[in-house]
């Protein structure tokens, strides 16, 4: 059989694009080196407008038992700003499993366990080698994200990549007691807790999530910021697991070559100034979907069209890399960053794009927060 498109990676850009692709009536193949349900190194926290990014309102049983309703901040020189902001609370676990029976039930065929070992693009087509046997297609997506399996991104660009790890994360889970409420998420921008973005410390049902980022040293802040949780929250109790994820990618947004389109984390959908990355994974996978649908109807070039659609998404992250390296560069400059004038700034801006989202097109949201 001779597909329209091959999704490889399972993840939320993957799953959105293999599920509009269905719905509209495509013929797709949707891949994945696991095997779903399978834990996933990630917050799980975000914006409400996701939903509507998914074109699916999430099922109670998919969010945690515990809702997530206030931000506190806590700036270099130990200020705290606090507000209220409603958020989506999932384990990506059972969100990632959601969102792969979306996909299946629109019409998308599955293949779970299956190695991606060859990608040929030549004659207007598109051969993947899985398993050994060739697939062929329209058009793939490379949905699988930056890890050190991650196929796509390093088969169209090797030099993409570095012998060192240029970016991890961690997270700590904990049971016991601690003074943390379980309806606030607190985000501490302390360099000496985290040299890449914030670290992040809040309730996933009765679990403790602790967890921070760096290029390198990452158990040294880990160790920082947990023992930091232990003083200012009284933490008692014992550690109850652990998950991380490292890139060896060297950044940079790459949207694809030819006939081959890259969604989420594999196009460098990253940011770290606003520190989410879920609600770009979804973004990207639904401009991806539609530009491969416009083709083809015979509506012009799929990855010419991707690249239209996504020219608003590439500037925020490209700009967004460009505010997160000049906050970091000093204390003095990450606590300017977090000033009582930027902060209400930002609100402002907040306020305006939420009355924005609900009257747009999802592929036209504006991702928050500014």
């Amino acid at each position: 059989m001779r597909y329209d498109a091959v999704v490889i990676g399972a993840g939320i850009s993957g799953s959105v694009s293999a599920k509009i692709l269905a719905e509209k009536g495509c013929d797709v193949l949707l891949v994945d080196r696991a095997t779903p349900p399978r834990d996933k190194a990630c917050s799980g926290v975000q914006l409400r407008y996701m939903e509507k990014l998914i074109g699916e309102k999430i099922p109670r049983d998919i969010l945690c038992g515990n809702t997530l309703n206030r931000v506190r901040l806590t700036t270099p020189s130990d200020r705290h700003i606090e507000g209220r902001m409603r958020l989506l609370n999932y384990w990506r676990r059972d969100f990632d499993h959601w969102l792969n029976g979306l996909a299946a039930d629109a019409g998308a065929d599955t293949r779970w366990g299956a190695e991606v070992s060859g990608l040929d693009i030549k004659d207007g087509s598109v051969t993947v080698t899985m398993d050994s046997e060739p697939i062929d297609a329209e058009y793939m997506v490379g949905a699988d994200g930056l890890s050190p399996g991650s196929f796509t991104r390093r088969r169209l660009m090797p030099d993409n990549f570095s012998d060192k790890v240029t970016g991890a994360s961690l997270n700590l889970y904990y049971t016991g007691s601690s003074s943390v409420r379980p309806d606030t998420l607190h985000l501490y921008y302390r360099r000496g807790l985290s040299d890449l973005m914030y670290s992040w410390l809040y309730y996933k049902d009765d679990l403790l999530v602790i967890g921070t980022s760096s290029t390198e040293r990452l158990s040294q802040y880990a160790e920082a910021f947990l023992e930091t949780v232990k003083k200012r929250f009284d933490l008692n109790g014992k550690e109850a697991g652990r998950k991380g994820f490292s890139t060896h990618c060297q950044g940079g947004v790459f949207l694809g070559r030819d006939r081959a389109l890259l969604v989420g984390d594999a196009a460098g959908f990253l940011d770290l100034y606003r520190g989410v990355g879920m609600d770009a994974a979804a973004l990207s996978g639904r401009l991806a979907a539609l530009s491969i649908i416009d083709a083809l109807e015979g509506e012009g070039d799929a990855l010419e069209r991707y690249n239209h659609r996504a020219r608003r998404l590439v500037s925020m992250i490209e700009d967004n890399a460009r505010k997160q390296e000049a906050r970091y560069r000093s204390d003095e400059a990450l606590e300017d960053s977090l000033s009582l004038g930027n902060i209400i700034k930002g609100r402002v801006t907040m306020f305006g794009a939420q009355i924005w989202n609900r009257l747009r097109k999802p592929e036209e949201i504006q991702l928050l927060p500014p």
